[in-house]
């Protein structure tokens, strides 16, 4: 037998039933159903007409132009189409799998149908909603946090999902941002906890980890792999737990042991063919990322997946020291070769490969957000993000804004965050969202989910950067307090559930109104 059973660590999802918003009768028997805002779950109703009658089901997450048909051939090719034939007694109507959704039609004979039996089943991870809940005077931001909770509302199932319609994939580098947002927003660290072990688990196929588990998809992406570091240390300092950090550590340093064999001599990875290499996704908002980027990669060394690298060796250095294992520092060494080789001294900016004149957007922010650019680059580098704005990928959008945070940039993060510029998540409400969208647009790529929560990085940036909570010691037993609220914001309030209490923050034209867990040190902006 090659299975073992282990307790569940997570609850049981969450499974409610949930009316709609409003039903319209188009015509005897077509019916147009909205259920108010895209959900997780499977439509239900009820007909009973004679054996044999077809009624003809359509879902999906917009409307056709006209507003009288469902598109249910979505985006995101997904083809949510349903045809239920009439057995001549009561019959329910019940899917096997779950759907993304917001709207439905329904055709069929009109005596058959019971348009009063018309709702959803809804179903994600639970989620306590008095867990974080922010408002602020400005009511743009205010929504843009709304669609990025429920994102990650409807992306948290048995596990996290880059999509709830297509792939359905528990994405290593989704996760990133997803298990980041989850626990400020659920208060509940067992989801990212469980995703962090299945992925440190994968290494029995690859000691460089898998890009999308549990599953039978044999997908590899370096970019994400080097990212696991990140989120156990994500999670550690959110939790404290460091037997767990213990229990990771061997997957850790297997990682690295995996991507050691393609440095050459400077230490510069090259040649990282085994696994794709992808620097930002969809393919457009790349930049012009100025190396060949096929499947295997092209020849030569180019700058995001040693920046990563070198934040990857920078993260296990971390947990090395947590945990009292001796190592020998390359870290110095790596940084030295990472600038002779992409650091262009005239223009202060990074190239994206050592063969490239080009400054990409994503070859500046790594070596930004991971302390490699020199102290002389960074204006020149803030420059070029404040020009360039998110000229990147949803994805990619969270290492821009938190790189930003290393260097204190806190009004262009914010200016960025509130924008409605083409690439922003004003755009995304602009076009209707009421869940983070794949990309910035919903023509932005040809197959755009417009639930991904992948697009939530709003969340941890605004309570950590702009409100400026996080821990100052590994599960909130000592929290740094350093607001950096924009001008613009006159009132806001938060409240947020941590491992030691429940935190309460409100401020009104400058007065300030506050509450910690008790016996926990607060430590405050200078």
């Amino acid at each position: 037998m090659d299975y073992t059973f282990v307790l569940q660590p997570t609850p049981l999802l969450d499974v409610y039933r949930k009316q709609p918003s409003h039903v319209r009768q188009l015509a005897p028997g077509h019916y147009l159903i909205d259920f108010g805002g895209e959900l997780t779950g499977q439509f239900v109703m009820t007909a009973q007409g004679k054996a044999g009658e077809e009624v003809h089901i359509f879902s999906g997450e917009e409307l056709m132009p006209g507003d009288q048909a469902v598109r249910y051939e979505m985006r995101c090719n997904c083809l949510y189409h349903d045809q239920w034939t009439l057995s001549g007694d009561s019959d329910s109507f019940q899917t096997y799998d779950y759907k993304a959704f917001r709207y439905v039609e329904v055709q069929g004979p009109e005596e058959s149908l019971r348009p009063s039996s018309f709702h959803a089943v809804v179903r994600h991870y639970p989620l306590d909603e008095q867990s974080c809940l922010l408002r602020s005077s400005d009511e743009r931001m205010n929504q843009i946090f709304d669609i990025c909770k429920k994102g990650v509302q409807y992306g948290s199932q048995e596990n996290f999902v880059d999509c709830p319609s297509r792939e359905k994939g528990q994405y290593l580098g989704d996760n990133t941002i997803i298990g980041h947002s989850h626990m400020l927003l659920s208060g509940d660290l067992r989801l990212y906890r469980k995703a962090i072990e299945q992925f440190g688990r994968s290494s029995f196929v690859c000691g460089g980890l898998m890009a999308v588990v549990p599953g039978h998809f044999m997908q590899e992406i370096a970019d994400f792999s080097l990212q696991w570091p990140m989120q156990v240390m994500t999670y550690f300092n959110y939790s404290g737990d460091k037997a767990f950090l213990q229990e990771m550590y061997p997957y850790a340093e297997g990682l690295l042991q995996h991507f050691e064999q393609f440095e050459r001599e400077d230490g510069m990875l090259q040649g990282v063919t085994d696994k794709w290499n992808l620097v930002d996704w969809p393919q457009g908002l790349r930049d012009n990322y100025d190396f060949e980027l096929t499947k295997p990669i092209g020849p030569g060394c180019h700058n995001v997946i040693n920046a990563l690298y070198l934040g990857c060796v920078h993260t296990v250095n971390e947990m090395r020291d947590l945990l009292g294992i001796h190592y020998e520092n390359r870290l110095p060494q790596l940084k030295k070769s990472f600038l002779e080789v992409f650091y262009d001294e005239e223009k202060a900016l990074f190239k994206d490969s050592e063969k490239s004149r080009h400054h990409a957007l994503h070859a500046n922010v790594l070596p930004l957000l991971f302390g490699i650019a020199p102290e002389e680059s960074v204006v020149a580098i803030v420059d070029m993000i404040r020009t360039k704005r998110f000229a990147c990928g949803v994805y990619f959008s969270y290492f821009v804004m938190k790189a930003l945070a290393e260097v204190g940039e806190y009004e262009l993060i914010y200016e960025l965050l509130s924008s409605d510029d083409e690439h922003s998540w004003g755009n995304m409400l602009k076009e209707g969202a009421t869940t983070c969208f794949e990309a910035w647009g919903k023509e932005q790529k040809w197959n755009t989910s417009l639930c991904h929560p992948w697009a939530s990085g709003p969340i941890p940036v605004l309570i950590e950067d702009i409100i400026g909570l996080k821990p100052a010691k590994p599960g909130w037993q000592e929290i740094t307090f350093c607001p950096q609220l924009p001008a613009t914001w006159t009132s806001f309030s938060l409240q947020l559930r941590v491992p030691t209490g429940e935190i309460a923050l409100s401020y009104n034209n400058g007065v300030w109104t506050e509450s910690f867990p008790p016996n926990v040190t607060v430590i405050r902006a200078e």
